[in-house]
């Protein structure tokens, strides 16, 4: 009972996140921290249960079965779990340091600091005590989110056969995530075209207090530039997923192509690589074009597709492509003439002040979610007009977090890439784990120019695309791949 409850949150949670404006409101962000946290309850039960009744929802490994090959990244794999976990519970202890020891707080109504005395300079401190328990809330949300899915979707895992094709879990979660996108994209296209540049409304239901016009938002999300980031996370891990479908059916159907449900994302695809241009977000198109570009090469040379498969995707991209700059490319044509000549929006002012403020909170930094607050008026109010984010989330991880806290950041990420780098190799998920690894070069290089980031339905969508890397890339798919060998 506790494993389909699990199901049912994870699925409500990737069908709210985005369609709730992005979940980037204070209520929208409470009911996914809410969901997390009942994930997390049931979790405990699910582990509580397994102790008391000694059930086992996974077969047990034979390790005299495994030969020098198997045990080595066995090994390795069990180290990087382990690694997460010590990883993520430090940067969680790091944000709650800071909250717990504030040297202030700071009210967004009035303007106003409140400083408090008795902090210790030693450990990390913030500056805006209210935002950094409100980044710890969302941080610990999400650790129990990926925890929550690695165990719903090793469930699967009972069948030793399932461990020859992809897991069916895995496969609904995915195919759930890219029908969302999917239908987003289109419905975010259709209220584009039908404000026309006037001002509009977030799903055709509020006007945003920012970014009135239509062509500054797309979809509910209230700044285009997130929801192209969104969409650059759905379709190539949707791609990943036609692939690994298509070569599961070959082998199982008789060499029969395009009968098994994997159709469906074509035009998921399609829509997302549209939508993405429409969108008129200038580094969400650039991010995409490249994407486009290195996913067309892994396709031409990836000798284990057929021709079928190979044509399919390429004219699927090229019909994404010559759809996108049919209806979107005039608009985002101008953007980017303008790209250097505004500054990317003035953007390398915000970055300027930004690394002065970083020699000023060296170590510790300013504390988790503090850059609204410290940017205004650390620096005796230099702003010229009022900014939340630092539109380079490297820059603001480094001021926010300090050395130590992006250290512990950038250890994750490590640790997520070679689990995935080494189930490429040895793992028959390759192609989840190439695609969902592309998805998330993608952000990280769009997180360059803007705030993805700190958007928490794209920090959300990451942590699912992670967490389907780390449960793809287990020590059962090593034994099973390196016997078939």
């Amino acid at each position: 009972m506790s494993d389909k409850l699990t199901e049912i949150v994870i699925y409500f949670m990737i069908i709210f996140s985005p369609w709730a404006f992005g979940s980037t409101e204070s209520w929208s962000i409470w009911t996914m921290n809410y969901s997390a946290f009942a994930l997390g309850l049931l979790l405990i039960i699910k582990t509580i249960t397994r102790l008391f009744t000694r059930y086992e929802p996974w077969e047990k490994k034979r390790k005299n079965t495994l030969n020098l090959k198997q045990k080595r990244l066995n090994l390795i794999n069990k180290i990087c779990n382990i690694t997460l976990l010590l990883s993520m519970f430090l940067l969680l202890a790091y944000i709650l340091t800071s909250a717990i020891n504030a040297r202030a707080s700071f009210n967004l109504q009035s303007h106003e600091y409140t400083f408090f005395e008795g902090f210790n300079k030693a450990l990390p401190h913030s500056y805006d005590a209210q935002a950094t328990w409100s980044v710890f809330w969302q941080y610990l949300g999400l650790i129990i989110v990926f925890w929550a899915i690695r165990d719903w979707a090793k469930g699967a895992l009972k069948d030793p056969q399932i461990l020859n094709s992809i897991n069916p879990r895995i496969k609904q979660l995915i195919f759930l995530f890219c029908i969302n996108g999917g239908v987003l994209a289109l419905l975010s296209i259709i209220q584009r075209s039908y404000y026309d540049g006037q001002n509009g409304r977030l799903l055709f239901l509020i006007e945003p207090t920012m970014n009135i016009s239509s062509n500054t938002h797309f979809g509910p999300f209230a700044y285009r530039s997130n929801a192209a980031s969104f969409l650059n996370l759905v379709w190539p891990i949707c791609l990943g997923l036609f692939m690994s479908l298509s070569h599961e059916n070959l082998g199982q159907r008789k060499k029969r192509f395009g009968n098994g449900p994997e159709m469906i994302l074509i035009p998921i695809l399609i829509l997302c690589l549209i939508g993405t241009i429409i969108s008129t977000s200038r580094g969400g198109s650039l991010v995409m074009l490249g994407l486009l570009a290195i996913t067309t090469i892994l396709i031409i040379f990836k000798k284990s597709s057929t021709k079928s498969i190979r044509f399919t995707l390429i004219f699927s991209l090229f019909l994404g492509l010559t759809g996108s700059i049919y209806f979107g490319w005039d608009a985002l044509e101008s953007r980017l003439m303008n790209i250097f000549t505004d500054k990317m929006s003035n953007r390398t002012y915000i970055y300027e002040v930004t690394n002065k403020m970083i020699s000023e909170y060296p170590i510790f930094g300013s504390g988790p979610g503090s850059f609204e607050t410290v940017a205004q008026f650390e620096l005796g109010g230099t702003f010229p007009f009022w900014e939340s984010w630092a539109h380079n989330d490297y820059l603001e991880f480094i001021l926010t977090f300090g050395k130590y806290g992006t250290l512990i950041i950038i250890l994750l990420a490590a640790v997520i890439s070679l689990q995935a780098i080494i189930g490429i190799f040895f793992t028959n998920n390759r192609n989840l784990l190439i695609y969902g690894l592309v998805a998330l070069i993608g952000i990280s290089i769009h997180a360059f120019r803007d705030f993805p980031l700190q958007v928490h339905s794209i920090l959300f969508s990451i942590v699912l695309i992670t967490a389907i890397i780390s449960t793809s890339s287990n020590e059962d798919h090593y034994k099973v791949y390196l016997t078939k060998k």
